[in-house]
């Protein structure tokens, strides 16, 4: 009787499996032909000679020979300083590769603990090999060894879906067409293209966001010189700035190119920042200079300025770009502190009694006041980033319905709004968060099955509408100039 078997060898430093083509069974003993042995390696810190073989496997598989190479497009991926991403070798040639890069996005002042997945590939000749599925596995590992709270991966296929990473937000991808050669910039600003001498006003205006990728001047800059989405669709960025007595009051990163006649390829803003009032003017005077019919913009859920100013236009909603795994809930919970307290500020309530507690390895609940209320990973990234009124792969939707019925609301500031609720009802008066406090034995259990007010997510109206005001939270754009 001949078996095929996979051996895999000891963890987590290299794994080292055979895959032997001719295994007898003889006597209780196991026979291998040597000569159809192939040895494979889990490789967790690649050489410069992978690396390039990384570069080579990426381009084969995803651009087509006129695009830029991916090695030019995402340098951060491929860089052995940083050291993370992982591959796996056959007979000492690199078959499968998955980018890992740590980054920081900030929320208000709350910094979160990043790790992004990406240019996630397998040789044709070795697919259907369980690779991807290991590679996701270490990747996994190397989150958690390094103290990453989230996660974001750049696909959306079910590999990840089955493995705790899901869909999450909201964006709006609005049409903006070119109406007037006449500028509506603001009195006493001017629009120009960004100079070198403009590096640390840019910086700190890109900072200035309600939420945003933390990054030096050099991460700046490379992202804008390697124009990883733009060279996606063979375009190139142009940056305009509107400036006003020397500052920099907005920017607009915009992509552009030949567009072949059959395509319904449009320019699109890869990232904005400064005050709504000013960016779209910006946007529109740069249209104008760069003779554009239209221009696509991306606007997260947060930025209800922008989409009050667009209100009219044509517009589609979808999640954000990829899918999302929270990798350290309480970590996560305790990074966000900060933006918590900054947000209980501005809807003009103390903060909240709550906090978070394990239940068992792979389920947490909410404490809301002496209740906890569990919460499976799917009801976490619901909450955390569609808010308690989300439903399930319907977070836009969801959204879109909310946006209708504040039409006539006063617009919320920047950072998280300014409620026109009262004041936090003398239940919620404050205990800091964080996890379980010590009464935990007097803490009510509630079921994760109910449902109230035809709600997903198991929150009475009372709770929804105290986690309104935190919740969802505001997060960037992920496929914007710090995609990977």
């Amino acid at each position: 009787m001949i078996d095929s078997y996979v051996w895999i060898g000891q963890a987590p430093l290299i794994y080292q499996f055979m895959t032997a083509r001719n295994v007898c069974k003889e006597k209780g003993r196991v026979k291998v032909d040597t000569n159809s042995i192939g040895f494979k390696q889990l490789r967790r810190r690649l050489s410069r000679q992978e690396l390039d073989e990384a570069v080579a496997l990426a381009d084969l598989v995803f651009r087509d020979g006129e695009q830029s190479s991916m090695g030019d497009s995402f340098p951060r991926i491929f860089d052995p300083a940083i050291g993370l991403s992982l591959g796996i070798t056959e007979e000492g040639q690199l078959v499968s590769f998955i980018g890992f890069v740590p980054q920081q996005i900030f929320i208000g002042k709350a910094v979160l603990s990043v790790c992004a997945l990406g240019s996630v590939c397998t040789h044709p000749d070795y697919r259907g090999q369980g690779h991807a599925s290991v590679l996701l596995s270490e990747a996994f590992h190397q989150a958690e060894a390094m103290g990453a709270a989230l996660m974001l991966i750049s696909g959306t296929r079910s590999l990840y879906r089955r493995n705790g990473c899901f869909a999450f937000g909201s964006v709006r991808r609005y049409r903006i067409p070119h109406k007037s050669t006449k500028s509506n910039m603001p009195t006493g600003m001017t629009a120009r293209r960004l100079e070198p001498s403009d590096w640390f006003r840019l910086q700190a205006l890109a900072n200035s966001k309600p939420a945003g990728y933390r990054r030096s001047i050099a991460d700046l800059a490379q992202e804008l010189h390697s124009e990883a989405v733009a060279a996606m669709y063979r375009f190139h960025h142009d940056v305009f700035v509107a400036e006003k007595n020397g500052q920099l009051e907005a920017y607009a990163v915009i992509a552009s190119g030949p567009i072949p006649a059959d395509s319904d390829l449009e320019p699109f803003i890869v990232e904005w920042g400064g005050k709504a009032a000013i960016a779209l003017p910006l946007i529109q005077e740069a249209m104008t200079r760069m003779k554009l019919s239209s221009m696509l913009l991306f606007a997260t859920s947060h930025e209800r300025r922008m989409m009050k100013l667009l209100d009219g236009h044509p517009y589609t909603s979808s999640h954000n770009q990829g899918t999302v795994r929270i990798m350290n809930l309480p970590l996560l919970w305790a990074q966000l502190e900060p933006y918590f307290e900054a947000a209980a500020a501005a809807a003009g309530r103390v903060m909240p009694s709550w906090g978070i507690k394990r239940l068992s390895d792979e389920e947490y609940a909410l404490r809301l006041g002496d209740e906890l209320i569990p919460l499976s990973s799917r009801a976490w990234a619901l909450l955390l980033f569609d808010g308690p009124d989300a439903e399930p792969d319907d977070g836009p939707d969801a959204f879109v319905r909310k946006m209708a019925s504040e039409q006539q609301a006063e617009l919320l500031p920047a950072m998280t709004g300014t409620s026109t609720r009262s004041p936090a009802p003398a239940q919620h008066l404050p205990e800091k968060a964080g996890t379980s406090s010590s009464s935990a034995s007097t803490i009510k259990l509630t079921s994760s099955r109910t449902k109230t007010d035809n709600r997903l997510l198991p929150f009475s109206e009372s709770q929804a509408e105290l986690l309104r005001d935190f919740f969802p939270l505001p997060f960037p754009y992920t496929a914007g100039l710090s995609y990977i």
